[in-house]
């Protein structure tokens, strides 16, 4: 069957029709999840392999800023 989910994993169940969208499932549930129509196996997006930069720390406020102070 060449109806895939979002993220390219293929759908072999039943389907059903909502709205013009069809959805994984015979009939409507929470688990039901909306479907892609495609003639080929779309490829999986690959891994990003940039690292996610540390934050930098904030410098001390001066003294007196601060409602405690």
């Amino acid at each position: 069957m060449p109806w895939f989910f979002k993220d390219g994993t293929p759908h072999s169940g039943g389907t059903h029709e909502l709205v013009g969208r069809t959805f994984s499932g015979k009939t409507r549930t929470a688990a039901s999840m909306p479907l892609v129509w495609t003639e080929e196996a779309p490829k999986p997006k690959p891994a990003s392999s940039s690292k996610p930069k540390p934050k930098k720390k904030q410098p001390p406020k001066p003294k007196g800023s601060t409602a405690w102070d």
